[in-house]
């Protein structure tokens, strides 16, 4: 009589062992598949640029502010007021005021010059051949501004308030990146080191 064989069921099947060979592609594919679902890791130039873009903006509204201030505190304290006449009064590209010309008599006689911008902004509702109030610093008579801004200048002007709104964005930006670029590169290290 002969042995009676056992069958074997789909569920009792197990594979043969691998070979080390065949472990170690098995290894090197499942970290290839690790590496390729991982985010990129922002780069140092693309960190270094977004703060670079946080100083700029930062720069650009003290370039806006300082100046403007200096003009009002400089007219304020020694300028005089007088009136003068509107020759031009173009419009920029975006339909605001362009560059405004006045002409008024100065002390060494007429003088015809563009009114300043108090940060990057010039005065809006002015016509050609119409009358204004503007102040002048009679050591340099070209720097004039109307005699309104020059008691009460506008609080905050676009350009400005971009450039305030643009800093603290890019400087976030900066840190940010920063961290999460530190953060995925101690995980790929420690990925590495496992």
């Amino acid at each position: 009589m002969g042995k009676k064989k056992k069958k074997r069921s789909r569920d009792d099947w197990q594979p043969p062992p691998k070979s080390a060979e065949q472990q170690f592609l098995d290894e090197e594919v499942q970290r290839f598949r690790a590496a390729w679902h991982q985010p990129p890791v922002p780069q140092r130039r693309l960190i270094l640029a977004v703060f670079v873009a946080a100083l700029a903006t930062c720069v650009a509204f003290l370039v806006f502010l300082l100046p403007a201030q200096s003009l009002v505190n400089d007219l304020r304290s020694r300028g005089v007021t007088t009136t003068a006449e509107v020759t031009a009064s173009p419009k920029n590209k975006y339909g605001e005021a362009g560059n405004i010309t006045v002409r008024f008599s100065g002390p060494g006689g007429e003088v015809e010059t563009v009114l300043a911008d108090w940060g990057g902004k010039r005065p809006e509702g002015l016509l050609a051949g119409g009358r204004v109030s503007v102040t002048y610093d009679p050591s340099e008579p070209t720097r004039v501004l109307t005699t309104e801004w020059v008691e009460s200048p506008p609080a905050m002007t676009l350009p400005m308030l971009v450039t305030l709104i643009l800093t603290p964005l890019f400087a976030v930006g900066a840190i940010l990146l920063s961290i999460r670029r530190r953060k995925l590169l101690r995980a790929r290290e420690q990925t590495a080191a496992a």
